[in-house]
């Protein structure tokens, strides 16, 4: 059966918060206006040459029940968890940690002056992988394929594109694509009838789905994206860029409540109370 190409669900513009120690966010999905995309559960947005904005980071915090992907573009962080992982994530750098039964962990900025640009994203584990031991993964950018043609590069943090893999081992299968595009480049992708889609904006413009409805999403928006279609989104103005993001959904309950993501209230509360006696870590 031919794959529909695609159409414009939703776009969104999602909204300016501030989280952890005072650090000023865009968030565009974990909000009132948008709680989720199965299995995407959070997506924010770090993007300031002002140190003031980001300086006093993320102090050491509680996860359970998910993975955190974290993608530094520039800038650096300095990570540390209760599992002995520690690291600094510098340009291009990918931090894949799956938090599963409970990890703590803190992200301190390095050398502020440089300014940052990052993203962190939240991936709803399964139910049969909420408790899985606590696994952490370090993505260079050495180890990120990098696709490139007329028009277009594609940077490869997970999933395949034309056949080149990204690096990460995923519990939840996920493809997830830096995309940069010059004036009438073009990005071409076909999902499954299955796999939630999206993408945001972050440079320029592009048009998405041209041969459908044909609208212009522009820097700082999300476009959701329909199942099972192909992709095609074209650079409006030169130097546009994108993350391309696709995923299964789990199609399962979901609670969320501050730092975890589980399937019941009662696996919540839990969470609440293993953390509150020193039992996550």
């Amino acid at each position: 059966m031919k794959n529909k190409d695609c159409s414009i669900e939703r776009i969104l513009h999602g909204e300016n918060v501030t989280d952890g120690d005072g650090v000023k966010i865009h968030r565009v999905i974990g909000t009132g206006e948008l709680n989720h995309i199965d299995p995407f559960m959070l997506l924010d947005e770090i993007r300031s040459e002002n140190k003031d904005d980001f300086i006093s980071g993320f102090p050491t915090h509680p996860h359970r029940g998910i993975e955190t992907i974290t993608y530094m573009i520039k800038g650096s962080f300095r990570h540390k968890d209760s599992k002995g992982g520690e690291g600094v994530l510098t340009d291009g750098c990918v931090q894949w940690m799956s938090a599963g039964a409970g990890v703590l962990h803190s992200e301190m900025p390095e050398n502020p002056g440089d300014g940052m640009w990052g993203y962190q994203l939240w991936l709803s584990l399964p139910k049969k992988d909420k408790f899985m031991e606590p696994r952490y993964q370090s993505i260079t950018p050495e180890m990120i394929p990098l696709h490139k043609k007329e028009g277009i590069s594609v940077k490869i943090i997970s999933g395949e594109f034309e056949g080149k893999k990204g690096p990460a081992k995923n519990i939840v299968a996920a493809d997830y694509f830096d995309v940069r595009l010059e004036e009438d480049g073009v990005f071409n992708f076909t999902t499954n009838e299955d796999m939630t889609s999206f993408i945001y904006v972050h440079s320029g413009v592009v048009s998405v789905c041209p041969a459908g409805n044909n609208d212009s999403v522009k820097k700082g928006d999300l476009c959701v994206l329909s199942k099972g279609a192909n992709v095609t989104v074209r650079g409006v103005e030169s130097a546009s860029g994108f993350l391309f993001l696709s995923s299964i959904p789990n199609n399962e309950p979901i609670v969320r409540g501050g730092p975890f993501v589980m399937n019941s209230k009662e696996e919540l509360q839990e969470a609440f109370e293993d953390y509150k006696h020193g039992r996550i870590g």
